[in-house]
């Protein structure tokens, strides 16, 4: 745990009223905003509070001293957000922000158009202000406390279930990922969502400090006894690659030529009906970070959703040293040593992983599963690498899906492609807000694939660096469509 989860979130709260700013008559926007996220904030919050008037420069000059001088995290403003000539303060957030975050202000217009067609006037911005050493979010709320809460929190039915989810659910992990302090949430007034990676990494995290606080004694024995020398299986904690048992094939059920070794930790998880061979086996890679087992849902989702009942080999990314962090490593396909994506890659890290998952497929193939029902696929970095591995394989798969990825070394690809990635059809799926691999990135590598001759798909999401629902839903009926008549 750092200092900045300790000390809390620092929110600053901004109501903006010429009325209530002159005394005209008492502020109702700062105790609302106060109270509601007294209410929901489980762990520590403090409050930096401003009360001013309808005035662009003096709006402008108050955002960045809450957020350059005062630091805060979060920074909530109520008011001056309609279409009258002194409602300015949407055009005061933007003029301060680095980036727009344009789902908060689509959300928030939904929720109000719950009860009012005079929703859409509203002009709310969601956005980021970035300084070299600090970051902060800013919102623009609806100016009535009741609307302040059904867009903070959701609305909910009869039940207490939430039927069309506040926009507060998504501001923990935002703060997350621009280097904030961890938020927690009271689930019966906003439930947060994190992706199972982050939860998995504060717990982690949190068990480093716990024991780096607790000094190693070591216990009293009587005298040393020397190890007893455990079986070779029983001593490796991630054993490579254990293949999927054989598909037994008509005439020829003991027939099963030895694989090529392969060093990539995997888990093999077989569909719920086993009565059958599954139709086809899915290759999944894992992104940067991110432990396979974290996925382990993964593959009844999808087949909840119409996609067929596949065999799935979940593959971890090695651990290796990042050029952003060398001293601690982290699972990952390859570097990235330049600013961004595409300003300088590691071509000889790329395409280490991509031979090391080309002998996996042919591990794959080798016992039994015709290349034709073999799916590569992943998420981020792992669908990164399943686009550049699949497109170089001189024969063809069944298909290739990258979600939230884009194509590494892009440029070389029209020289580079073989005719096995000619003829393998390609699904990309990216979000429009993702902010890890930015959609004209992941637009640049669907024209390379597509001016190369291979016959891929696209489509985005309203989403950010996640896997929603309907990128799963449409995974399915890719993976449908390809089988066609072979499941």
């Amino acid at each position: 745990m750092s200092d900045r989860d300790e000390e809390g979130i620092l929110i600053g709260l901004v109501s903006v009223s010429d009325r209530a700013s002159s005394g005209v008559y008492e502020d109702k926007g700062i105790p609302a905003l106060r109270e509601w996220c007294t209410a929901a904030i489980e762990t520590p919050v403090r409050f930096a509070e401003r009360l001013i008037p309808d005035d662009r420069y003096t709006i402008e000059k108050t955002l960045t001293e809450l957020v350059d001088d005062e630091k805060c995290d979060l920074v909530l403003t109520t008011g001056g957000t309609g279409p009258s000539r002194r409602d300015v303060t949407p055009e005061a957030t933007l003029a301060v922000a680095t980036r727009e975050l344009p789902g908060f202000g689509e959300q928030m217009r939904a929720i109000s158009l719950k009860f009012v067609p005079t929703a859409i006037l509203s002009r709310q911005v969601g956005a980021l202000r970035e300084i070299p050493d600090h970051a902060a979010l800013i919102i623009n709320l609806p100016g009535q406390p009741k609307a302040i809460a059904e867009t903070l929190g959701g609305l909910r039915d009869e039940d207490g279930k939430v039927i069309v989810p506040g926009i507060f659910a998504a501001v923990p992990y935002c703060i997350d990922l621009i280097g904030g302090p961890w938020v927690d949430t009271r689930p019966e007034v906003c439930k947060a969502f994190r992706p199972k990676s982050a939860l998995k990494a504060r717990e982690e995290a949190l068990k480093a400090a716990a024991e780096k606080a607790v000094p190693d004694v070591p216990e009293k024995t009587e005298a040393p006894q020397p190890p007893e020398k455990a079986p070779e299986a029983e001593t490796r904690q991630t054993p490579p690659f254990v293949d999927p048992a054989p598909v037994r094939i008509p005439g020829n059920r003991n027939a099963v030529p030895e694989p090529p070794a392969s060093d990539l930790e995997t888990i093999v998880i077989e569909p719920s009906d086993t009565r059958l061979p599954p139709p086809c086996t899915v290759v999944w890679l894992g992104g940067m970070g991110v432990d396979i087992h974290d996925f382990s849902d993964l593959p009844s989702e999808i087949e909840q959703l119409g996609g067929p009942a596949a065999r799935y080999v979940m593959v971890n990314a090695p651990e290796m040293q990042l050029s952003m962090d060398p001293a601690n490593p982290l699972r990952a396909w390859y570097d990235l040593p330049g600013r961004n994506l595409i300003d300088y890659e590691d071509e000889e890290g790329i395409r280490m992983s991509a031979r090391r998952i080309s002998r996996l497929i042919d591990s794959i193939t080798a016992r039994g599963m015709p290349r034709q029902r073999i799916f590569l696929a992943g998420f981020s970095q792992g669908g990164s690498m399943a686009l550049f591995t699949g497109l170089r394989e001189e024969l063809s798969i069944a298909g290739i899906i990258s979600l939230s990825g884009y194509l590494p070394l892009a440029g070389r690809i029209a020289d580079e492609i073989r005719p096995g990635g000619l003829a393998t059809p390609v699904f990309m799926g990216n979000g429009d807000f993702d902010e890890i691999v930015p959609i004209p990135v992941a637009q640049q590598s669907l024209q390379a694939i597509s001016h190369a001759g291979a016959a891929v798909s696209w489509r985005d999401y309203p989403t950010e660096h996640t896997l929603s629902g309907e990128a799963l839903r449409d995974t399915a009926l890719f993976m449908r469509r390809v089988l066609g008549g072979k499941h």
